[in-house]
């Protein structure tokens, strides 16, 4: 460089490299593009361990509903906070963020691309992972800082809407999937691609980092169920053995155990030493569309016989809830493992006591505005 000519001083080779990441411009006219970074600093959490110091809360955040509708739409998605009494509640261009103990409203986050398909807090509870878009028109990943809702940063510019999206332990990438049939694994700082994953012949429906942050499931909607390491997007283990969509996938705190849920109405426990000789059992009859770890080795599970089922680690059957109104879209453990959050096709979200099986609760999915308060005379 150049062609046949002597080396350029190392001087002048710095000055193109930071050119060249800085943003080549086409033409004189053009200006430099900047790569949005994170508002905030994302610092390294803990993995599966509880962070020091209190759990993180939303504070102060706005309640006014962004899209108001007549009746709800099908609960698309539902995430609670791994150790604060926190649920996030998927809705029209918005996510509805409530007090898991007390079904309080906490706040409402804008969500102006579409509908929320995935919803995921990081391992440390401090941001709240959105994904989703608008069918055949856009798809993306947007990170939220909890506490103060401020949106952090957006990464993926998908043709279709993401389906499945997780943030790795130490918040440094985000994985993200959808019709494309296509794993992007972006880097937070910048918003650049780590690598992508192309393996899968059909949707992507279910992603997740291991709390370790060593390993990243993937799982498509034609029985497909894939392993990789985190860090360079190597093939770990391709787990075969479902006859039916992969809908969901969840590992367990130690992440040696990855629960999988299946349209075959199976749900497979496979040791990640191997991969070989899962525990598999039959979960809903009819398919089963949610599966979830608690901190303890329970699993929570919903089918599309609108049941939703809790199993002790070894997958023997605890105790089976009052059948929803439609198919269970989602169901999660809240933070303590004592109650469990369920959404499904009608719209509906009720929260249960895992003690005795009692509803505790209902959430909308779409709350009104909250009414005007009369002036003080």
């Amino acid at each position: 460089m150049p062609p046949k000519q002597d080396k350029l001083p190392a001087a002048k080779l710095d000055v193109i490299k930071q050119w060249i990441l800085g943003g080549a411009l086409k033409d004189a006219g053009a200006q430099a593009e900047v790569k949005k970074k994170p508002a905030v600093s994302l610092a390294l959490s803990t993995g599966a361990a509880r962070p020091a110091g209190p759990a993180v809360m939303p504070e102060g955040l706005p309640r006014q509903p962004l899209v108001e509708t007549a009746r709800p739409a099908a609960v698309t998605a539902i995430a609670s906070s791994p150790w604060a009494p926190l649920v996030a509640v998927a809705g029209q261009k918005q996510i509805v963020l409530y007090h898991s103990d007390t079904a309080e409203l906490l706040g409402i986050l804008p969500f102006p691309e579409g509908i929320p398909y995935a919803l995921r807090f990081s391992r440390s509870g401090a941001i709240l992972l959105a994904g989703g878009g608008q069918n055949v028109r856009r798809g993306l990943a947007a990170a939220y800082d909890v506490r103060s809702g401020k949106r952090l940063f957006d990464v993926g510019d998908e043709l279709d809407v993401v389906l499945a999206a997780d943030i790795s332990p130490d918040h440094t990438r985000v994985a993200l999937g959808g019709p494309e049939k296509i794993v992007r694994v972006f880097n937070t700082a910048d918003g650049s691609q780590f690598y992508e994953l192309r393996k899968h012949t059909d949707w992507i429906l279910a992603v997740e980092f291991s709390p370790d942050g060593v390993l990243l499931a993937t799982a498509d909607r034609s029985g497909g169920l894939l392993v990789w390491e985190a860090d360079t997007g190597r093939e770990f283990q391709n787990l075969e053995g479902h006859k039916g969509a992969v809908t969901a996938v969840s590992f367990g705190d130690d992440s040696n155990v990855l629960a999988s849920g299946s349209e075959d109405g199976m749900i497979r426990l496979w040791p990640m030493e191997d991969g070989r000789q899962p525990r598999s059992f039959a979960a809903h009859g009819e398919g089963v569309t949610s599966v979830a770890f608690a901190h303890d080795g329970r699993l929570v599970s919903g089918g599309r016989d609108r049941l939703v089922k809790l199993w002790d680690p070894n997958g023997s059957p605890l105790r089976a809830l009052a059948p929803m109104k439609e198919l269970v879209m989602k169901a999660v453990f809240i933070h303590d493992g004592g109650r469990v959050v369920v959404g499904d096709w009608s719209g509906e979200v009720r929260v249960w006591t895992t003690a005795d099986g009692r509803q505790a609760a209902t959430l909308a999915s779409n709350p009104a505005a909250p009414k005007a308060q009369p002036p003080r005379r």
